[in-house]
């Protein structure tokens, strides 16, 4: 949450996503007996509808929901107002890694998304403005009405990673309201390695997930809060 006078910035949702890329993975082999007997899941974990496929492997926790498909593996999961430290999610990812350690791993991709909103509709698009749409870049000036929305993209080297960031005006909630979605997106390119490094630069790269989640919060409150005597 984020204060600004009377201006009460909040996160009303926020989700994570670990996207692990190959050259190919075998979806056959995502069964409930093989992810139990190598540690990845308890097939007791599992819930509702599942798919084991030779084309792709979809199944679910509590926690989590999976995807596997030859191009990809991906975990997403809640994050807002959950406890815990999110291991049950990363050991997916990283017991993958260590018992298919010769696969021809692409990239791993660590992925955050918030959702802001502000006190009451009225304020929405003024406080955008102040955020994203000031300065004299000359395209704004096609943009001056009061029901203008704005965004913004970044880009640059954090770490071993590619971060880009992109901020968006959406709608959603149950009022479907305006909010400002957070887009982060940590992308760790292992394909200049040698197959044999792939797997450990991953597992390492997985192990700095809540350090990047950290940084990515404190991104957005930086990024929800008006420099002072900036006016709305």
């Amino acid at each position: 949450m984020v204060d600004k006078g009377d201006m009460t910035v909040l996160v009303e949702n926020a989700f994570a996503g670990i996207v692990l890329t190959a050259q190919s993975f075998n979806p056959s082999i995502f069964t409930e007996t093989w992810l139990d007997k190598n540690g990845v899941l308890a097939a007791s974990s599992l819930e509702g509808i599942r798919v084991f496929s030779p084309e792709v492997a979809q199944f679910q926790t509590k926690e989590c929901q999976v995807l596997v498909i030859p191009p990809k593996m991906q975990i997403t999961f809640p994050i807002h107002r959950v406890e815990g430290d999110f291991e049950v999610q990363r050991n997916i990812a990283v017991r993958t890694i260590e018992v298919l350690p010769h696969t021809p791993y692409q990239a791993l991709g660590l992925n955050f998304d918030f959702f802001v909103s502000f006190p009451t509709e009225k304020d929405f698009n003024a406080y955008n403005r102040a955020l994203l749409g000031s300065g004299d870049y000359q395209l704004l000036q096609e943009f001056s009405s009061a029901d203008a929305k704005f965004g913004r993209y970044f880009s640059k080297d954090h770490g071993p990673a590619r971060l880009k960031l992109d901020i968006k005006p959406v709608k959603g909630g149950p009022q479907n309201k305006d909010l400002l979605q957070f887009s982060f997106n940590f992308h760790h390119d292992v394909a200049q390695f040698d197959l044999s490094e792939r797997a450990e630069k991953l597992i390492e790269f997985i192990r700095d997930w809540s350090s990047l989640r950290e940084y990515s919060e404190r991104l957005v409150k930086m990024g929800t809060t008006l420099n002072p005597g900036e006016a709305m």
